[in-house]
C-alpha cells in the first residue's frame, strides 16, 4: 500500500507542477522517485498468484488509480524531445504470434456448441474461482425461475454494465454452452473473452456471427477490437474501417482506430476519430485524450444524450399567467386602472410569499450542499481507513450529476442564442423610446400645445363670454387616443415579445436543470424564475402610457388579466428496461430517469446471496470499456443480428463505461416514442429487448 500511496503522490503532484512549470531538476527528481515506486510496485505485483494479482487490480481500478497511472506514465512519455518511436510504440499492442497461432478454425453453426465447450475449459483460469462460483449460483438461480437463454444473456450482460466482469463471463459461458445458438449471447460472449484477454477465443465465434449476418457493426467492431488486442493492426483496421462505413459515429471503432491513426503519424485523422467517438458517447477518458491531441472539446463537439423536444415546453406554466391589455384609448386608461392596480397588488402579494420561500430554500440549499460536502470527507477517510477500497454508489453523489457536462455543453449554446434574442428584443423596445416612442409623444405635446393655442385665441375673439375649456376637451381626447393607439400598440407588442423571449430562456433554462442540476437547488432556481415572471408581468421598470384626467370621456373597453399557478417541472424521461429485458421478475432493474442510469440486482430473489465481502474478493468493480446497447431484439429471423449502436428510429440507449464505470447513457427514442405513443422509453407493450457488448480499446492490450 505504500508505494501506492507513493504513486498517488507523484500523480496529484505532477498535475500541479505542470501548471507551475517546475524547475527540470525537480522534474527528474519527482520522475526517479515514480520510477523507483512503479518498479516496487511492478515487483510487488510479479510475486503474486494470479488471484491476489486480479485482486489488486481491481482495488486500484475501483478508486480510478488504474486510469491515473496510465495517464501519469503517458504524461511523462510525452514530455518534450521524447522519442517520438517511443510514445508511437505504446498506441498499440505488440503482435502476438502464439496467441494468433492458436485460433482455432471458424466452427459452423452445428459445431458451435463443441468450440464453445472446449472455451469454457478454459475461461476458468481467467477468473477468480469466487468469482466463478456465485457465477454457478446465479445460473441455477435464474434457471430455477424459468429464465430463458436471452434472459440470462440479459442478466450477464446487466452483472457486466455493473462492474462485475468474472461473474458475467461465467454465466454467459454457461448460457452459450447450454444454448449456443443463441447469436446475441455468443456475440456478448465473444466481447467479454476479448476483454479479459481471451481474443484469440473470441475471433472464432465472432467469424461465425459475421458469415451469419452480413453488415452488422456490433460484430464487426468486435472483430476489430479482437485483432488489434492481439497486435494485428492492419487486420485491423479493415473490420473498423468497414464498421465506420455502416456506423460512421460507432465510439469503441473510432476511439481504437484514433490510436492506429497516432501509430502512423496522422495525428488530422487521429483527432477526426477522437472527435467522432466523444460525441457519440461521452467518458473522460476520451476527453482527455482529444486534449493529449491538442484539441479542446467545445460544444459542438458533443452530443445530446437524451431526447430533445423540438419547442421546450412550457414547464413552469409561466403561459398561463396573463397582465392586462395596455390601453388604446383614454376610456381604456380609465377601465383599465383600477384593473392594473388590482393585478400589480395581486402579484405583490404573490412576490412577498415567494420571497419568502426563497430565502428558505436557499438557507436549505447552503445546509445541504454543507451536507454533500461534509459526507464527501467522510467518505474519503473512509476510503484511507479502509487501504483504498470505496463503495462507487456513495461516490457518484459528490460527482457533477450525471449528464451535467453533456447536457450543459450543448444547452450553453442553445441559451446564449435565446439571450441574444433576448437582448435585441430589449435593444428594440431601448430604441423605440428613444426613437419612434419619442416622436410620438413630441407629436401629442405638439397637439396639445395646439390645441390650447386655439382656445387661448378663441378667448380674444370671444367679446361677451369666456370660452369654455371643457369645450375642448373632445379634442384633447381626440389627440391623446392617437397618441395611445399608436404608442401602446407599438409598446405592447414589443414588450409582449420581450415577454416570449424571456418565457423560453426560463423553460429551457427549467428543462437543462432537469439533467444538470442537484434537486436541492433547483428548487430554488425555479422559485427565482417565478419571482422574475411576476416581476415581468407587472411592468413596472419600463411603464406604458395612460391619460385618464379628461372628463368628458368615460371608462370602457380594455381586456383584463389572468392568474394562475406555476408549476414544477418534472423529469419525463422514465425508461425502464427491466420488463422488456425479461429480467423485472429475476431481481434485475434498469432504469434511466433525468439523474442517470440505476442498475440493482436483488439476488435473494432467485435464492442467491451476495454478500459486502465481493469487492474485496477481487471481482466488485471490474469495469472495461466498452459499449453496451440495448434495444429491440432482432436475432436470426430478422437477419441483423446482435444490437448496433446508435442506430436511428430505435428504441432503447447505448450505455459507454470506461475502467471507472458507466460514464454516459445516450437514451434512443425510436418513431413510436416521438409520436408520443409508447410511453417511456422502453417501455412499449410486446417489445423484446436485448443487450449488444462492443468491445473497446483500453480493455484489450494496453494496460
Amino acid at each position: 500500500m505504500k508505494y501506492i500511496l507513493l504513486i498517488l503522490c507523484f500523480v496529484s503532484a505532477l498535475g500541479v507542477r505542470a501548471q507551475e512549470r517546475p524547475s527540470k531538476e525537480q522534474m527528474e527528481a519527482d520522475k526517479k522517485k515514480y520510477a523507483e515506486a512503479m518498479k516496487k510496485l511492478d515487483a510487488q505485483r510479479a510475486g503474486m498468484s494470479p488471484a491476489a494479482r486480479k485482486s489488486y487490480d481491481s482495488m486500484l481500478n475501483s478508486v480510478g488509480m488504474g486510469a491515473r497511472i496510465d495517464k501519469a506514465n503517458s504524461e511523462i512519455s510525452d514530455k518534450p524531445g521524447a522519442s517520438s518511436a517511443k510514445g508511437v510504440a505504446t498506441l498499440v499492442p505488440a503482435k502476438d504470434a502464439k496467441k494468433i497461432a492458436s485460433i482455432a478454425k471458424t466452427p459452423s453453426a452445428s459445431g458451435m456448441g463443441g468450440y464453445i465447450s472446449t472455451v469454457n475449459g478454459k475461461v476458468g483460469g481467467m477468473v477468480l474461482s469466487a468469482a466463478k462460483g456465485k457465477a454457478g449460483e446465479i445460473y441455477k438461480g435464474l434457471q430455477s425461475k424459468g429464465a430463458t437463454s436471452t434472459e440470462i444473456g440479459n442478466a450477464a450482460a446487466m452483472l457486466w454494465v455493473q462492474g462485475r466482469t468474472g461473474i458475467a463471463m461465467c454465466i454467459l459461458s454457461q448460457a452459450c454452452g447450454a444454448d449456443p445458438s443463441n447469436t446475441d449471447n455468443l456475440n456478448n460472449y465473444a466481447s467479454m473473452l476479448t476483454m479479459m484477454g481471451g481474443a484469440e477465443l473470441a475471433i472464432p465465434i465472432l467469424e461465425n456471427l459475421n458469415a451469419r449476418f452480413k453488415k452488422n457493426s456490433t460484430i464487426l467492431n468486435n472483430l476489430g477490437q479482437a485483432w488489434f488486442a492481439l497486435g494485428e493492426i492492419d487486420k485491423a483496421g479493415k473490420y473498423l474501417d468497414s464498421t465506420l462505413r455502416l456506423a460512421a459515429g460507432h465510439p469503441q471503432a473510432n476511439q481504437t482506430q484514433c490510436l492506429i491513426d497516432q501509430s502512423k503519424g496522422d495525428k488530422a485523422a487521429a483527432v477526426a476519430h477522437a472527435k467522432a467517438a466523444f460525441k457519440q458517447g461521452y467518458s473522460g477518458d476520451k476527453k482527455d485524450n482529444l486534449q493529449k491531441l491538442g484539441y479542446k472539446p467545445d460544444a459542438g463537439d458533443y452530443n445530446y444524450p437524451v431526447p430533445k423536444p423540438e419547442q421546450t415546453p412550457d414547464l413552469l406554466n409561466l403561459g398561463g399567467w396573463a397582465m392586462p391589455s395596455f390601453p388604446k384609448s383614454v376610456a381604456e386608461s380609465k377601465a383599465l386602472e383600477p384593473i392594473w392596480k388590482q393585478f400589480r397588488a395581486d402579484l405583490d402579494k404573490r412576490l412577498t410569499q415567494l420571497k419568502k420561500v426563497s430565502e428558505q430554500q436557499s438557507k436549505e440549499s447552503v445546509n445541504l450542499m454543507q451536507d454533500r460536502i461534509n459526507r464527501g470527507i467522510a467518505l474519503r477517510d473512509k476510503t484511507l481507513a479502509s487501504g483504498g477500497m470505496i463503495d462507487r454508489s456513495s461516490l457518484d453523489q459528490f460527482n457533477l450529476p450525471f449528464y451535467g457536462e453533456t447536457v450543459g455543453m450543448k444547452e450553453s449554446i442553445v441559451l446564449q442564442n435565446l439571450w441574444k434574442k433576448r437582448d435585441a428584443v430589449g435593444q428594440k423596445v431601448k430604441d423605440f423610446l428613444a426613437g419612434d416612442g419619442a416622436a410620438m409623444r413630441k407629436k401629442y405635446e405638439d397637439a396639445k400645445k395646439a390645441i390650447l393655442k386655439q382656445m387661448k385665441e378663441d378667448e380674444k375673439k370671444s367679446v361677451s363670454q369666456t370660452v369654455n375649456p371643457g369645450a375642448y376637451c373632445p379634442q384633447y381626447v381626440k389627440a391623446a387616443n392617437e397618441f395611445l393607439k399608436a404608442y401602446n400598440t407599438v409598446f405592447e407588442g414589443l414588450y409582449f415579445e420581450y415577454l416570449q423571449a424571456d418565457k423560453q430562456i426560463m423553460n429551457e433554462t427549467a428543462w437543462a436543470n432537469l439533467y444538470t442540476t442537484w434537486p436541492d437547488v433547483m428548487a430554488m432556481t425555479n422559485t427565482g424564475f417565478q419571482i422574475q415572471w411576476l416581476r415581468d408581468l407587472s411592468v413596472m421598470d419600463l411603464t406604458f402610457e395612460s391619460i385618464t384626467k379628461y372628463d368628458c370621456e368615460d371608462a370602457s373597453g380594455g381586456k383584463g388579466g389572468q392568474l394562475s399557478q406555476f408549476k414544477d417541472p418534472k423529469c419525463d424521461l422514465n425508461s425502464d428496461f427491466s420488463q422488456t429485458l425479461g429480467l423485472g421478475g429475476l431481481g434485475f432493474r434498469m432504469q434511466i430517469t433525468c439523474s442517470g442510469m440505476s442498475t440493482s440486482f436483488n439476488a435473494l430473489v432467485v435464492g442467491v446471496t451476495l454478500n459486502q465481502d465481493l469487492d474485496h474478493a477481487g471481482f466488485g468493480d471490474s469495469f472495461k470499456s466498452c459499449t453496451v446497447s440495448v434495444g429491440p431484439k432482432m436475432g436470426m429471423k430478422a437477419g441483423m443480428g446482435p444490437v448496433e449502436v446508435g442506430v436511428e428510429g430505435k428504441l432503447g440507449a447505448d450505455i459507454e463505461i470506461d475502467r471507472n464505470g458507466v460514464k454516459d447513457v445516450t437514451v434512443k427514442a425510436g418513431a413510436e416514442v416521438s409520436a408520443g405513443i409508447g410511453g417511456p422509453v422502453g417501455a412499449s407493450a410486446g417489445v423484446e429487448a436485448s443487450m449488444s457488448l462492443n468491445t473497446g480499446v483500453s480493455s484489450v492490450g494496453l494496460q
